[in-house]
């Protein structure tokens, strides 16, 4: 009897609906997407697929910040701006600091890791890649490519994605 009982508080608190608190998350929610937009444009039009992985942890960052203040009314919008601006500072200053400085640039994007050479696949590259041989076929069908012969060269490059070049056929 106490399980229903608590059952029927948890539902009860849980569908609790409160027009003030909804109108304020749909408010907020509304607010840092106009902020998210202008972020977004700021920061350029990478995709996801192009993004180096500290890129992705900035974004992922980003969504946590601009998360809690959708949500919880204890947590100000200004504050959610501020961490923004700061993450979004520090996104800029290391795109600014590899494009100028190859040793930083090293550490900051891998190199890019050679999975195929004039027709033939290096294993190493792949295992060095992490990428088993089906994963790499997928890869290649995906690019039209029907036979590994068929490519000059094949990296992963330091975004994440498979990249083809094709021998040429004269």
């Amino acid at each position: 009897m106490d399980i229903l009982l608590s059952l029927s508080e948890y539902l009860d608190t849980a569908l609790n609906f409160e027009p003030a608190l909804i109108l304020s998350i749909v408010l907020r929610t509304l607010i840092i997407t106009g902020i998210l937009l202008i972020v977004i444009k700021w920061l350029g039009s990478k995709g996801i697929g192009q993004l180096t992985t500290y890129q992705l942890i900035i974004i992922l960052s980003l969504g946590n910040i601009v998360g809690e203040p959708m949500i919880n009314s204890d947590t100000s919008i200004v504050t959610m701006i501020t961490a923004v601006i700061i993450i979004i500072t520090v996104f800029k200053l290391l795109d600014y600091v590899t494009a100028k400085n190859k040793k930083i640039e090293k550490i900051i994007n891998p190199n890019v890791i050679p999975i195929v050479k004039d027709g033939n696949i290096d294993k190493e590259g792949l295992k060095k890649a992490r990428i088993g041989i089906k994963e790499f076929e997928s890869y290649m069908r995906s690019a039209g490519i029907r036979d590994v012969s068929e490519i000059e060269e094949s990296n992963l490059e330091i975004n994440g994605q498979v990249s083809f070049i094709k021998k040429d056929r004269r």
